[in-house]
């Protein structure tokens, strides 16, 4: 993919805002947790996580479809798209997310040492492949205490069951255990070039998953009527 932003020196403001904080000015988050998050993962299931989104989710999203993948149980997902503080190249990363305050939030579930947040810190501009749109923006980690209570317990809870991962319950779980679990996830807020995004309806808190996922039961009982028919 050729880079549609020209790099900049670090993850910062596009201007003026007191609900962001550059990441060298702040002290360090919270040390994660010693169990109960995705950095918790044994070798073996972070190893299968990862060939899931090499193989499943990052080859359907550049299908374009993606927006079949959308539940309220399961979440809606972006393909987060960044250059490599080394290497260069732009690499590829499947994410839950969330529209809001007209830009895209997500967050670094391994904490700081998230590979695709370490390469946002050398260069924020990235491309975001959205369920049904595509956008180029600026990346800003927002640590304002007041936003990231607001904002983490919306987005897990729009995470559906992968924030169990984060050892959270996103339907029972408090704000305040929300943020608490999560303090030491980096915060990320992606403004699109093109200036406010509006949620749609294949971002999370739309509709349009429930004609999809209709869809994609009635095929399923469909193949599956018809595989007893043969089988007979």
């Amino acid at each position: 993919m050729t880079a549609t932003i020209a790099p900049t020196s670090r993850i910062g403001p596009t201007e003026s805002d007191p609900t962001t904080d550059p990441v060298l000015a702040e002290p360090p988050l919270a040390e994660p947790p010693s169990g109960g998050a995705l950095h918790g993962l044994d070798p073996i299931a972070h190893r299968a996580f990862k060939a899931l989104n090499r193989y499943f989710m990052i080859p359907i999203h550049r299908a374009g479809l993606g927006a079949w993948l959308g539940s309220p149980i399961g979440g809606c997902m972006l393909l987060l798209r960044v250059r490599g503080r080394k290497s260069g190249i732009v690499r590829e990363t499947p994410l839950n997310y969330l529209v809001a305050d007209g830009s895209v939030w997500i967050v670094a579930g391994f904490g700081p040492k998230t590979e695709w947040y370490r390469n946002l810190v050398a260069d924020p501009a990235v491309e975001v492949v959205l369920p049904t749109r595509r956008l180029a923006g600026t990346a800003v980690e927002v640590r304002s205490p007041a936003v990231r209570a607001r904002i983490l317990p919306a987005l897990i809870r729009a995470t559906g069951l992968p924030s169990f991962l984060a050892g959270v319950n996103p339907w029972t779980a408090t704000e305040a255990q929300v943020t608490d679990a999560l303090d030491f996830v980096p915060l990320i807020r992606i403004d699109p070039a093109d200036g406010w995004l509006d949620p749609g309806p294949d971002d999370p808190g739309g509709r349009a998953w429930i004609w999809r996922q209709a869809l994609v039961l009635g095929a399923s009982l469909l193949i599956l009527r018809s595989l007893r028919r043969l089988v007979r």
